[in-house]
Formats: C-alpha cells, structure tokens, sequence
C-alpha cells in the first residue's frame, strides 16, 4: 500500500529502468518499494509477493543476484519490442470516411469471432453496414472503428505483431476531453474497448480503470442503467444494444479491478434497473453471438454481481469471518454448478464459444483462490502457532483452486492472442499460491506437487510466448522466485 501522500506515475517505465511488460499491478518488475506506486488492496499479486519476502527476507538478495548485471534483455526488450505510445494532438482538419477495404473486413470478422462474444455491446448489423457504406465521418464513429481494428488486430496476430498501434493513434485523435461531457453511444463503446481491453494489453491498468469508471458515468448521463418504459421500447435493436453495452460495462469493470484491491464504487445497486440483454430473434441469424446465444453474456452479468460483493467485502477486510466467506464461496459454487451445460462442457466447439466459456471458468477459480488467499498469506506470516480447522480447510480450498486454474488452462488454452493474454495472467497469480506455500512450510510432503505445479506454469509460459505480451517476463519472474526459494 503506498504511503499517505504518494504520488503514482504510470508512465514512468520511461524514465526508469524497468521492464516494458510490467505495471504497477502486476508487480513484474519485482520492485517492491512504495515510490510512485498507486493503492493495491489484498486481491492484489504484490500483497503475495510482499510476504513471500516477508517469510524469507533473504529472497530480496537473491532475486537481485539472479538479475542479469547489465539489465540487456529487459533493455532490449524496451527498445524492440514495445513502442512509446503517445495520444495524438487534436487536428482541426476535417475527418475523411474511412473506405471499404479487405484487410479492414478481415479485422471486423476476427473482432465479431474473438472480441465481441466476451463485449457484445454492438449491434453486428448496423456496424456493418456503416463500414461497408464507408461514408460516416464523425467523431464517434471513427474512434469506434479504429478501435475494434486495434484490439481486433491484437487478438489476430501473434504478439509481436504491433499494427495496432496505428488504429490506436488513429482512434485517439478523435478521443477529446470535451467527449465526456457530450455522451454518445459509440464513443462509449470505444472508450470501452481503449479501457476494458486495450490499456491493459499495453499494462497501463491505472489509466484503464479511470477510463472506464468515466464512461460508467457517461452512460449513467445516457440512462444505459435504467430500463426504458414500455411506451419507449418500439426500437428492440436500440434497447438491446443500450442494455448489451451497459452490462458490457458492468463486467469489463468488475474484470479489470477485481485483482487491485479497491472497492467497486458503486457499479450495482438497487438504481440500476436496466434488464438482462436479449437475443432478437431477427437477428440471430447474422450475430456472431449466436454461437451460444448471449448465453456467456448472461452468465457473466451473474458471476460479476458475486465478484462486486466478493471485491467489496476483500476491500473493507480481507482477512473475512469464516462465516461471510463461506457464503461468498457459496455463491461461486452455485453459480459454476448452475451453468448451462454449453458453458460447462470440455466437449469440442466453435471458437467463439470455447473461448467465452475457458476465460469464464478461469476467472471462477481465480476468484475462489482470491477469497480464500487472505487465509494463506495471514498464516505464512505468523510465527509458529496453533492452525485453527477451519484456517487449514480455507488454505487446502485456495491451494486447490490454484490447481484447477492450472490444470483448466492447460486444457482450455488456444494459439491467439485473447486466449493467451488471459491465460498468462491467470497463471501468473495461480503460481503465487504454491510458491508462498513452499516457502511458508518448506518440509510439507506437499512440495513436490506445489513445486511440480510452478513447473507446469513455466512450460506453458514458455508455449503461450508468441501469443502474450507478458508470458516471456512471467515465466521470468516466476522462474526467479522458484530457484530462489530451492536456494533458501
């Protein structure tokens, strides 16, 4: 947690040497002062790493010995793979349309299959249209096109591939301050994709969350979060994609904090009265949806209300009565156990809908393990003491959930960069529960698992390489930690 009066600087991996792949959040520069660190709560990776030093504070040493003196691989990193990304300054030229072309078909096909089955706030129809008419120049149009070219061009190529920064650049030009006090629809819908995926794929998650808590107050000013009156809802396309982009909202919030720590602010409550999204049967033949509905939608919305209160209780205490978290565990369990069967199966499907369903039942484990893991830090901090029942089970359910993660990974897992950009980062913290484990209990018959899990983590680190930003310095981190916790 940083000081009182500290100050944070996402930017600072410029003037610092430190490695492009990392940010304040995911703690991949295995810094771990409080200079220009912005508010992590208990959900958070560095609290893990935190007390793995903490256990051992010899680790610190160890950790710096194993770094390369000379810092070359992060340095070359900096330099060839990642650019400087920098908003555009406004121009007053006026806007041309942007025309039809193949390569831009191709992108909005690939966004339709990868991106909008997990973001379905637009309407695939009118988007198309507009695109293959080519003539609308407005502001918010353009920011919308260029960003699903962006993120479509990202979760299309392998990692090293950078053509989305151009869409980036070109999207951000027609991103304005004065944006966010005259709302429409599809400049929330961009600011959407710039804060729910795009910023996080270039680790600026605090920029991200600011962005996206902004265009929830946007579309509050648009009313996205009340339901229309019956006499209002002649239009079903424009009521499904006010009702698809707000829970779109809903849930790329709730993914995007429920590992800082922080509280939700708000994002459910009882004013909200906007209903579930429906598939309209007109359209389903030509929505990319349809693979299974907006069944995955559906089921998010549910699993998101559960992480607000599991973020929100983590955020005023982590360390919960035994009673409170046993009733947020419930609710996990009831909504995995009462999934539709489509979004349980491991049976082989079309992409769309694997993808939905592998990234929801990865974050399902992942939430377990983050309820739970307040348990496992608090007594691998202690000295030697008695270990309540009750402790021993809440540590044994984290460690499980941890394996599950793994484990579902590894078989749900595909060669694109949505697949593995969530897979690295679930592993990621999936590989801080058997590493604070080993350290914690050195001379458990259990650490050969704990140890054997690390090592699955690193193989798929190694696989996911062409298809996360960050797999390379995750297995790097992870690999450090590893044999220094053999040398202790």
């Amino acid at each position: 947690m940083p000081a009182p009066k500290s100050e944070w600087d996402e930017e600072r991996r410029e003037k610092d040497q430190m490695p492009v792949e990392a940010d304040d959040v995911n703690a991949l520069s295995l810094s771990m002062g409080k200079q220009a660190a912005s508010y992590l709560g208990a959900s958070s990776v560095k609290v893990a790493l935190t007390v793995m030093l903490q256990i051992q504070p010899q680790l610190q040493v160890l950790l710096a010995a194993q770094s390369s003196p000379d810092g070359s691989s992060d340095e070359n990193a900096r330099t060839n793979k990642t650019p400087l990304f920098r908003a555009a300054s406004r121009s007053s030229k006026a806007n041309p349309p942007i025309p039809w072309t193949y390569k831009g078909q191709a992108l909005i096909d690939a966004y339709f299959k990868r991106v909008h089955v997990l973001a379905p706030m637009l309407d695939e129809n009118s988007f198309r249209k507009h695109y293959n008419e080519g003539r609308r120049c407005d502001a918010p149009w353009l920011s919308l096109l260029n960003m699903v070219f962006a993120t479509s061009s990202i979760m299309s190529t392998p990692s090293s591939n950078l053509s989305h920064i151009k869409y980036y650049n070109q999207a951000i030009e027609h991103f304005h301050l004065s944006a966010f006090g005259s709302s429409h629809i599809e400049t929330i819908q961009a600011l959407a994709l710039l804060g729910g995926y795009y910023l996080h794929y270039i680790n600026r998650p605090n920029m991200a969350n600011a962005i996206i808590g902004a265009i929830l107050r946007m579309a509050t000013a648009l009313g996205l979060h009340r339901e229309p009156p019956p006499e209002e809802q002649s239009d079903t396309a424009v009521i499904e994609t006010r009702r698809r982009t707000w829970w779109t909202l809903f849930c790329l919030d709730t993914w995007g904090t429920t590992t800082l720590g922080r509280p939700s602010f708000g994002r459910w409550g009882p004013a909200i009265n906007i209903q579930p999204p429906e598939l309209i049967a007109e359209q389903e033949e030509a929505d990319s949806a349809q693979y299974a509905g907006i069944m995955p939608l559906l089921e998010n919305i549910k699993f998101c209300k559960i992480a607000t209160k599991v973020q929100d209780m983590l955020a005023m205490n982590p360390l919960l009565k035994t009673a409170d978290r046993s009733h947020l565990d419930s609710l996990l369990v009831d909504w995995y156990n009462n999934l539709p069967w489509l979004l349980r199966s491991t049976e082989p499907c079309v992409e769309p809908l694997h993808l939905s369903r592998s990234i929801m039942i990865w974050r399902y484990w992942n939430l377990r393990m983050l309820l739970y893991r307040p348990v496992l830090l608090t007594l691998a901090c202690k000295t030697q003491s008695p270990i309540e029942e009750q402790d021993v089970v809440a540590v044994q359910t984290c460690q499980n959930a941890a394996r599950e993660t793994i484990d579902s990974i590894s078989m749900g897992w595909t060669r694109q960069q949505m697949s593995g950009w969530n897979a690295v980062w679930f592993l990621y913290q999936a590989a801080m529960i058997p590493l604070v484990s080993i350290l914690w209990q050195p001379d458990s018959p259990s650490v050969v698992q704990w140890r054997a899990q690390v090592e699955s983590i690193l193989d798929l680190f190694e696989a996911m390489q062409d298809w996360s930003l960050t797999a390379r310095r995750s297995r790097d981190v992870v690999s450090r930690l590893l044999e220094a916790s053999s040398q202790i």
